[in-house]
């Protein structure tokens, strides 16, 4: 294969690789006939993108072989190559089975000319299993309104959720534990757009509302080339748990198709759960009343034991009663004595711990008495 691409399809290609990196690792190739087929999905497979690029979309394009060629290269060396694009006047792909080598040729400004040998494994084609067919609800409206709706949720935000009606259509956060976010004080935003501004809204005859919950990082990457390819998003949705779709076209140029796994909210699980546990409940109702006689055997049983053995443990408590009564007495004799001897000439000082003889203090008195008239005599 040998095709060149010049001015505004080389900053779609740009633009592409970019989204492409939000996704998988490695983008896989496809040559059929007239149509080159660019293909890439996570490592979990729970997101997957194709790219259908018309003869429109390039400047010359020319088959050299009649076999289809299917091989894959990285991610990261097509980024680096294209880092720079705004520079890029022309880029020409040439395949090369031979050498198993992606030669990319760029002319840039003032003359310049550079050549890139990017080296790539043979691979087998992988194709997502469902279809437009398959999804019987359909949503079409403009990527700008739901770019700018976006903008308004939190860059770290993971997931997000798409809670569809007769009426409307919202973009909520998502919450496993809804009590647990009011506690830890989340940001919850929610944004509701009405019937009548999207541009197309058709729901089947077995419509229920539902709520598609989904990793928010590949659907805004895919949201933000649609925009800039300026084109209306469709999405294409049956119900939760099963995987959301979205299509855009630019007329003779590409199509791209995106198929993203949504998530199974656990609480409508476990509200499932709660109602076969109360239908459970309700069965056992009878073999319990049937049990009922047999029970109450048994706790009579149990509460003639409890009184047999409660004899023997209330003497012991008697028992222990008549100690404690004794040592209480002993013990108010001695304090009894204890005052009788401390009124007996001396003075306790409970703060102190210490004790004082009143005698010795009137001795003391009368000697300073003595003292103070002796020295009164000499004076006169």
């Amino acid at each position: 294969m040998q095709a060149s691409i010049t001015a505004q399809s080389i900053r779609t290609f740009h633009k592409l690789l970019q989204c492409c990196s939000k996704i998988g690792d490695e983008l896989r190739f496809e040559i059929v006939d007239e149509t080159l087929i660019i293909r890439t999905f996570d490592s979990s497979r729970s997101a997957f993108i194709v790219f259908f690029f018309d003869k429109g979309f390039f400047e010359s394009y020319q088959i050299l072989t009649e076999e289809n060629i299917t091989f894959k290269t990285g991610l990261k060396i097509l980024l680096t190559v294209f880092k720079k694009s705004n520079t890029f006047e022309r880029v020409q792909f040439n395949v090369d089975p031979e050498s198993n080598n992606l030669v990319l040729a760029i002319n840039l400004r003032f003359g310049f000319r550079k050549i890139h040998q990017i080296p790539y494994d043979e691979c087998d084609l992988v194709h997502a299993k469902y279809t437009v067919e398959h999804f019987p609800h359909r949503v079409a409206c403009r990527s700008k309104l739901l770019v700018d709706c976006l903008s308004k949720f939190q860059q770290s935000l993971n997931e997000l959720t798409f809670s569809f009606t007769p009426d409307s259509m919202t973009l909520k956060t998502y919450d496993i534990d809804p009590q647990k976010a009011i506690r830890n004080k989340k940001l919850k935003t929610e944004i509701s757009i009405k019937k009548q501004d999207i541009e197309r809204f058709y729901l089947g005859e077995t419509f229920i509302n539902c709520d598609l919950t989904f990793t928010i990082k590949e659907f805004r990457a895919v949201l933000s080339f649609c925009e800039f390819v300026r084109q209306p998003i469709n999405i294409f949705f049956d119900w939760e748990g099963k995987p959301l779709m979205c299509c855009f076209k630019v007329p003779n140029e590409l199509r791209v198709d995106f198929v993203l796994s949504t998530f199974v909210n656990p609480n409508l699980q476990r509200e499932s759960q709660s109602g076969m546990s109360s239908m459970q409940t309700d069965s056992e109702d009878y073999s319990s009343q049937n049990d009922y006689s047999q029970s109450e055997q048994q706790s009579q049983e149990t509460q003639s034991q409890f009184q047999s053995q409660s004899q023997p443990q209330s003497q012991s408590q008697s028992q222990s009663q008549s100690q404690s009564q004794e040592t209480q007495t002993q013990s108010q004799e001695l304090q009894e004595d204890f005052l009788q001897n401390s009124n007996n000439g001396e003075e306790t000082n409970f703060l102190s711990g210490l004790t004082k003889d009143n005698n010795d203090l009137s001795r003391k008195r009368k000697q300073k008495e003595g003292k103070l008239e002796g020295g009164n005599n000499n004076l006169d």
